[in-house]
């Protein structure tokens, strides 16, 4: 049973019973039309050629034996005359349909064809079979009321839909079919009208009988079979319909053209089965081409995932609309949403829960503003394009709604908001600057979930285009510089090892605050040029040392979490340390906990390299807030620095003592050594000694400071290099 159902639902769908989505149907009925330019075109220059041959033939030498030019000329190519303005009408309104910028040039001439061929078709009291009506012949004059009446229509409603185009009205589909189908129609008439008279012009018993003309009724049905590609159904059925008709004319209704052998039967038939065949293979053919087009489409034009905008799309209709819409200023905002603790939902429940959550929050996004502009930029991030109308209710109330989706996370939203200003600047700009008041609004604290681009903004946003646009120019003309922050054994405070940081000395702006420029940098995924270039220049201050017989101070550098998914950092490493040749026991690699967290990349396998190449490999910030003891149990690390975090409240939180000397102990159990940063007080630095943290940094010992006073600090005796620098 499933069988059959299945065979019946492939013969359905060959037939074209399946229902298609409306961009399919578009793409068909644009094709059809498209195809009828060409259709159109051949049957005007036939028609030309047929009144060129017919007034050689007959009319110059009628004329010549005294007959009236006009009367002998509409006699014999009147029906020729109606089928070349109904092509060249076609033609015209097919090309005035298609075009994006439709020229009044070629509004006028449809209007000039349609009125000439309306005109045409007023003269029908001049045709010889309405004057000299003869009964035995009303088949073939009901045809020539038909085709007349045919073509009057269809040149009415193609002046009439011409009209509407051209003031801007939008045409259905329907219209576009409908004319098609009237040009289609008018064709098959003139087929049979034109064959049918031949037929029975010929003399009852004639022997060899000459009809070819049939050749012509054929023809304009081909025409219609590749014209009518709608559904296969459709076309079957109106060739079969056309095709039995005439065969029934000629076999029934008039005794002169009962002639058909059963060869010609035959041939008759399987013309109609051909042709039937290839109408389906036509449509089988743009079905495809249509669906494949609509998921090429889709992919251009929508999320997948959320079946939102896709955000390139996105900007351009918001230009559009900004454009078409005549928007005004603070008229409309650009809103940048953020889901709050959409990484423990997805760290708890799994992606496929997590993707449904997406989905989810989109409708409710559509649900707030059903007209409105909107997408998913990525992960959590969604972007809307809205009235500027009561945006912070709007915003608690898609909040509460988000909350509501998970009674156990119970995530909710941050949004950055910048009002519409301006034309010049373009849609991706004003959504990088919601974005940006949504990366403030984060940074700071409270249970605020929205902010707007202010003034302030301004400033530091024009502060971070300026390092992402500026950073090789930087790192070119060395405005960054390494500073150098001491690292003391606990146990006699002599200097062990330093940290390199990273320090942007700008020729306009002076010292740039690393916690602006690092997360420019970041954000941008343009840290690895930074880190790349404070990697060479610690090695080729590293070599300066070593060529002076000098003791080198071991130094750890760090390394961002997008580097590894944009540059391979393992190999970035042994090229530069190889190239300043640099023995890798006095490079140290750090990496911060949090980016084990948000992996997105092999970085179990990077980490693996670099300790393969000799490097040693420390687990930075621990403490600072993404503490997980997986981290500890999945990576091989040589050193855990204790994030500043942990000293916090030091002195008056009972908890902090003994949750220090816990990870102090098992670090030890687990071979890694410690190191404590953010040390300030005497206090911490003795309790720390005291439980076993082997080493230290911070304010205590020294803030960071240039190559230079490091250099000096040492020559000084302020800073003293301990014997033992493992």
């Amino acid at each position: 049973m499933n069988k059959f159902k299945l065979a019946l639902s492939k013969v359905a769908e060959f037939l074209g019973f399946k229902r298609n989505s409306q961009y399919v149907n578009e793409y068909i009925h644009r094709t059809n039309i498209r195809s009828a330019i060409y259709m159109a075109g051949v049957v005007a220059i036939l028609e030309i050629w047929l009144i060129i041959r017919q007034h050689q033939k007959y009319i110059i030498p009628s004329v010549q034996g005294g007959a009236p030019y006009f009367e002998t000329l509409f006699n014999n190519t009147s029906l020729f005359w109606i089928m070349m303005v109904l092509g060249f009408s076609m033609f015209f309104y097919s090309l005035f349909f298609l075009s994006k910028k439709r020229s009044k040039a070629l509004f006028i001439t449809i209007l000039v064809i349609s009125a000439i061929g309306i005109t045409l078709c007023c003269l029908l009291p001049l045709e010889n079979r309405i004057k000299n009506y003869n009964p035995k012949r009303l088949i073939d004059t009901i045809l020539l009321i038909i085709l007349y009446s045919s073509a009057f229509i269809y040149h009415a409603f193609v002046g009439a839909a011409t009209l509407l185009l051209h003031k801007g009205k939008k045409i259905e589909w329907l219209h576009c079919i409908l004319i098609i189908t009237l040009f289609a129609v008018t064709l098959l008439i003139f087929g049979v009208k034109v064959s049918y008279g031949d037929f029975t012009s010929l003399k009852s018993g004639a022997p060899n009988p000459d009809y070819k003309q049939i050749i012509c009724f054929l023809m304009m049905v081909l025409y219609v079979g590749c014209l009518l590609i709608w559904r296969p159904y459709i076309s079957v059925a109106i060739l079969g319909s056309v095709f039995l008709g005439f065969y029934f004319m000629l076999k029934y209704l008039n005794p002169s053209t009962r002639y058909f052998s059963e060869g010609d039967e035959v041939n008759y038939l399987t013309f109609f089965i051909s042709l039937a065949m290839v109408s389906v293979s036509i449509f089988q053919q743009r079905n495809l081409e249509a669906h494949k087009d609509e998921e090429l489409e889709i992919l251009a034009t929508k999320d997948k995932l959320s079946d939102l905008y896709s955000f390139e799309y996105f900007c351009k209709l918001c230009s559009e609309k900004i454009k078409e819409e005549n928007i005004q200023d603070k008229e409309y905002i650009y809103l940048f949403f953020d889901i709050t603790s959409f990484k423990v939902l997805n760290d708890q429940k799994g992606f496929e829960y997590g993707n449904a959550f997406l989905r989810k929050v989109g409708d409710i996004l559509k649900e707030e503003w059903p007209n409105e502009l909107l997408t998913r930029q990525g992960d959590d991030h969604f972007v809307v394009f809205v009235k500027n109308e009561n945006i912070e209710e709007k915003i608690n109330s898609v909040e509460e709604k988000i909350r509501s989706l998970d009674a156990d996370v119970r995530p909710g939203v941050k949004v950055g908001g910048y009002t519409f200003t301006s034309t010049r600047l373009d849609p991706h700009s004003s959504v990088e600057k919601a974005r940006y008041a949504f990366s403030a609004l984060k940074s700071q604290a409270g249970h605020n979930n929205y902010l707007k681009y202010n003034h302030e903004m301004s400033k530091r946003y024009a502060l971070v285009q300026y390092i992402v646009s500026h950073i090789d120019e930087a790192v070119e003309k060395g405005w960054i510089v390494a500073y150098y922050q001491p690292v003391v054994f606990a146990k006699d405070r002599k200097l062990c090892g330093v940290e390199a940081l990273a320090r942007w000395i700008d020729p306009e702006n002076g010292f740039l605050n690393p916690g602006v420029f690092v997360g420019a940098l970041e954000d941008a995924q343009l840290a690895y040029k930074l880190d790349l270039a404070m990697l060479e220049n610690v090695c080729r201050n590293m070599r300066r040392v070593l060529d002076a017989n000098e003791t080198v101070v071991p130094t750890s550098i760090n390394f961002s979490r997008a580097d590894f998914s944009i540059v391979d950092v393992p190999q970035e490493i042994v090229n530069i340390t190889n190239k300043y040749n640099i023995p890798t026991h006095y490079l140290h690699i750090e990496i911060t906990e949090s980016a084990l967290l948000e992996e997105h990349f092999d970085l179990k396998e990077a980490i693996r390299r670099i300790k393969e190449n000799g490097f040693e490999v420390w687990l930075d910030d621990f403490g600072s807030g993404y503490s997980s003891f997986n981290t500890l149990k999945d990576y091989n690390f040589d050193m855990l620095k204790l994030d500043m975090e942990f000293l916090k409240g030091f002195e008056t939180n009972k908890k902090s003592r003994p949750l220090i000397k816990a990870v102090i102990e098992m670090a030890k159990q687990i071979d890694m050594h410690t190191l404590a940063e953010g040390v300030e007080t005497d206090e911490q630095a003795e309790f720390l000694k005291s439980v076993g943290c082997e080493k230290l940094q911070g304010y205590l010992i020294s803030k960071p400071i240039t190559y230079e006073d490091l250099n000096n600090g040492i020559a000084e005796g302020k800073f003293v290099i301990s014997k033992d620098l493992k």
